[in-house]
């Protein structure tokens, strides 16, 4: 018979037993000891499922011996007949069985394994000196006590999204080491499950989500994908806490239409649909305030197909028309690869008095930025969310000054935001950017204060509860996630009070640096007139 065994250097081994004869007649046994991973690509605990399936168990014995949940032994026997080209569990069985994809020691005694030849070897070890410690440090091997928590993210680390993703993996590694530092939760330390994925195609998201769940976090994180539905279901399925950022409308409406399906799911920041009406609230508070006088009272929309980038709606273009605004039109570009130059030559044809451009890739805004500082209009310019994140000054470069930008979810100036930006800068000899870091860092501490909350952190609805009624303030803002949506709440968008909700930041960047412009009281600076305006509009 085989198995795979795996050494205290975490280094797998195939061992093999076989009856040999010697030349005297007498039988004698060789063990050969190979190194070698497991075939078909199985984790240590799909082997272990792998192996208790072999013998026979149902899946509320395996979830019984892993202390996992029902659901999470689904998952992976979904997986295993996936890998090992099966359609059934007796077909994945019969394959352990005949290859020896087996291992030793499984979780649990040997009990209702004796069938598979690994079961009885177990139970004669079992039955030898010193069974009781030994099936005691199974056991506790088995317990989630004994286990770090561990935080899945399925993050973009190639590709466009690449910077964002490497802001959040960043975030979230400063709180998980300042929560080490300080014991960890219950004296267990947490880890964190990065899995790369390209978040514009629905087969690598799906991918990831499924090797968060092999991996059997104890929840996940995420910023934005393209393909939401696929993200929710998947973590849905899963069953685990899963604290989002994608800023969707979409999102919040199906957690609130399909409660039951959705209940574990927080978008840790308000929905897109604020945008737009805060975009005409800053155009017409600078007028109010002298200090802009916009060349032309209407306004070009520069968006892309994807959902939540699409600002121009009814209650936008409502509130505009309500404030005296005209619409000089919709643009709509591509989210990768947009041809700025005709959406330039767009931008003179109209001379519009502000542009709102709604792409959330870094790289495209700048791209547009270079485009239209090259040959202005006296528009201004006014984005959302994508100069937050640090690549998009080092690729816009000088064009980028003068650019106002919101975001629904930013990392204050005060000093709790300050005090994170700093220790941030000492760990990654970098300063973060203004968003998705510190979002990263507050879900870890809001995730950190629920699991310190309860009995057991694998009680997912448990700490889905206590997300839902905690409040807390990070360094993004207030999280108060106990409404029908699980989102967090805009201020001053949707309420007036800013201990329970996150400021709609208002950016403009001056000098080479995002100075905050609105709401009160976060301000740090007042509006500058952009450098590409003509004289006679600055003094007019």
């Amino acid at each position: 018979m085989s198995f795979f065994w795996l050494d205290l250097d975490r280094r797998w081994h195939r061992v093999s037993i076989e009856r040999a004869h010697r030349t005297t007649g007498r039988e004698a046994t060789v063990i050969t000891l190979t190194e070698e991973p497991p075939p078909f690509g199985l984790t240590k605990r799909e082997l272990d499922v792998l192996t208790i399936l072999a013998g026979g168990l149902s899946n509320r014995e395996i979830a019984d011996r892993i202390a996992t949940s029902v659901r999470t032994v689904a998952t992976h026997v979904e997986h295993l007949l996936r890998k090992l080209g099966q359609r059934s569990r007796a077909g994945a069985g019969a394959v352990a069985a005949d290859q020896g994809v087996l291992r030793l020691p499984f979780p649990g005694d040997a009990e209702g394994l004796e069938g598979l030849a690994v079961g009885l070897l177990q139970r004669l070890a079992d039955e030898g000196a010193g069974s009781q410690t030994r099936r005691a440090e199974r056991t506790a091997g088995a317990s989630p006590t004994r286990r770090p928590l561990l935080i899945g993210s399925a993050l973009p680390l190639t590709g466009p999204a690449r910077a964002d993703g490497i802001e959040m993996r960043s975030g979230a590694a400063l709180a998980i080491q300042e929560i080490n530092e300080s014991g960890g939760v219950g004296g267990r330390h947490l880890e964190h499950v990065v899995v790369p994925t390209d978040i514009f195609d629905e087969a690598s998201v799906r991918a990831a989500f499924e090797s968060l769940a092999a991996a059997e976090v104890d929840a996940i994180t995420s910023l934005y994908v393209f393909c939401e539905d696929a993200a929710m279901d998947l973590a849905a399925a899963y069953g685990a806490p899963f604290l989002h950022a994608m800023t969707s409308e979409h999102m919040a409406q199906l957690t609130r239409e399909v409660p039951a399906r959705y209940s574990r799911i927080f978008q840790v920041c308000p929905s897109e649909v604020h945008y737009g009406r805060g975009f005409v609230r800053f155009l017409d508070d600078t007028i109010a305030s002298g200090a802009w006088h916009p060349s032309d009272r209407s306004l070009l929309f520069i968006e892309t197909l994807l959902q939540s980038s699409q600002m121009a709606t009814a209650e936008t273009l409502d509130a505009a028309e309500r404030s005296g605004w005209s619409i000089a039109g919709v643009h709509y570009v591509p989210a990768q690869g947009a041809d700025w130059t005709s959406a330039v030559d767009l931008i003179r044809r109209t001379d519009p008095g502000a542009i709102l451009v709604t792409n959330f890739l870094p790289s495209e805004l700048a791209g547009f930025q270079r485009a239209f500082a090259s040959t202005p209009t006296d528009a201004l310019v006014y984005a959302v969310y994508s100069p937050s994140v640090p690549e998009f000054l080092e690729l816009a470069g000088d064009a980028a000054e003068g650019l106002v930008w919101s975001t629904l979810t930013g990392t204050y100036s005060d000093p709790i935001g300050r005090r994170f930006m700093n220790r941030y800068a000492q760990v990654n000899s970098r300063p973060p950017g203004r968003s998705h870091a510190g979002i990263a860092y507050d879900e870890v501490h809001l995730l950190a204060q629920a699991w310190a909350s309860v009995d057991n952190p694998r009680e997912f609805r448990a700490v889905a509860e206590r997300l839902r009624r905690m409040r807390y303030r990070g360094v993004n803002g207030a999280y108060f996630l106990d409404n029908e949506r699980q989102s967090g709440l805009a201020y001053p968008d949707m309420t007036n009070d800013p201990s329970l909700s996150q400021a709609h930041l208002v950016f403009q960047v001056q000098g080479g640096e995002h100075r905050i412009l609105a709401p009160a009281p976060y301000v740090e600076s007042n509006f500058r007139t952009p450098p590409w305006f003509q004289p006679d509009r600055v003094s007019a």
